[in-house]
């Protein structure tokens, strides 16, 4: 529920359901969780390769920093996991450690069915819930627990990584805001908070973000821009912002001003680990670049006319084209459900000063009567 008084409040409840409905449910969690220990577990039987050596597997990506996204016009959610030997990474070459992997996996009655083999990493595809990318990697050092080695197929050689510490940093940059203007603005009226996770602005703007980057290049994705690229961009650019809409902001302008007055391509490397550019194959397909920068500029054409005070029905139009009709519509029913039941338990006031609905806390306000079923208020 939200108090009405700022603009910023009322886009950041917005916002915030928007992400919300597009972000992995509890029970396709669960059900994720159950297929990953049982991957697990299968891997640590291993007697040929795996069982004598000390390893992890853990999540990582979209689902470890809390930014998912379900895909436009499909049921199905990515997990991401690292399977993290510690063992000496030069005494393997990267052949070997995929091989293992892809040969533990197709000893399994299911999983060889699902098995689809990728350049660094094998994919399980559960049809019409998720498919699980397992990336096999050897840690690269000791003084370093999160760096690895990882093998790519195409190059035939070991390639530096850091998907764990690359989690712990966008955390980190999330976890800069304590509080959100969206908590600040339903503690000082009163009302109770959204009845789902909390989440910070920074990760509601990458899920945002990339709902548009869906909705953008929906009906051409071969220059779609990378989740991973999306992400770190966000991550780098993000000032601390304490709402949702003044977050995507910054961080589109930032953009802007890194693509749009400079001649030469930008490079997004891991934060954590400089070796790996992000954005290598911008160099070997320049149009990759300029699909980024085109949907950027439109991005930030839309963010500009959103700014403007031009009213409801404009401010529906600029949302329903940036992340969708119905992403949209539930977002404003949620919304709208929320403050009839406020309405209804006499929660809900009027200023006396402005006229402005708010919390029937606050000082200022007188309550709202509720309606009846026929539209007349109740006694």
């Amino acid at each position: 529920m939200i108090p009405f008084q700022n603009k910023y409040v009322q886009l950041d409840d917005l916002l915030d359901r928007m992400a919300e409905s597009l972000q992995l449910d509890k029970t396709r969690y669960e059900l994720m969780i159950q297929h990953y220990e049982a991957i697990k577990k299968w891997i640590e039987a291993d007697e040929l390769f795996f069982k004598p050596f000390k390893y992890e597997l853990y999540p990582h990506g979209s689902v470890r920093i809390k930014t998912t996204v379900k895909p436009i016009g499909k049921d199905e959610f990515d997990l991401d996991i690292a399977l993290h030997l510690k063992i000496q990474w030069s005494n393997h070459t990267p052949e070997r450690i995929y091989s293992e992997l892809k040969r533990r996996l197709s000893e399994h009655s299911i999983y060889k069915e699902k098995m689809e083999l990728k350049n660094r990493c094998i994919r399980l595809n559960y049809s019409g819930d998720f498919h699980m990318d397992i990336l096999p990697g050897i840690q690269e050092n000791e003084w370093d627990e999160d760096k690895l080695r990882i093998p790519d197929r195409l190059l035939g050689c070991w390639v530096s990584s850091n998907p764990r510490g690359y989690a712990k940093w966008f955390l980190d940059k999330a976890n800069t805001v304590k509080i959100s203007l969206l908590e600040k603005a339903l503690r000082a009226e009163n009302l109770p908070s959204n009845d789902y996770e909390d989440k910070k602005p920074l990760q509601r703007a990458v899920q945002l973000i990339k709902r548009y980057r869906d909705i953008y290049f929906q009906d051409n994705d071969t220059f779609k821009t990378s989740s991973i690229v999306l992400t770190t961009i966000a991550g780098l650019n993000y000032n601390g912002e304490e709402s949702i809409f003044l977050a995507v902001e910054n961080i589109i302008n930032q953009i802007r001003q890194h693509t749009f007055y400079n001649s030469t391509r930008i490079k997004v490397l891991n934060p954590v680990n400089s070796e790996e550019d992000f954005t290598d194959k911008w160099e070997k397909e320049p149009r990759y670049y300029e699909a980024f920068r085109a949907f950027c500029e439109h991005l930030y054409e839309q963010w500009l006319e959103l700014k403007k005070d031009n009213g409801i029905i404009s401010e529906g139009h600029i949302l329903k084209g940036l992340f969708g009709d119905d992403l949209y519509s539930r977002a404003q029913i949620s919304q709208a459900d929320i403050i009839e039941k406020a309405r209804n338990s006499n929660q809900l006031g009027i200023s006396r000063s402005s006229g402005i609905i708010g919390g029937i806390g606050a000082a200022t306000t007188t309550s709202v009567k509720a309606n009846t079923f026929f539209g007349d208020d109740a006694d």
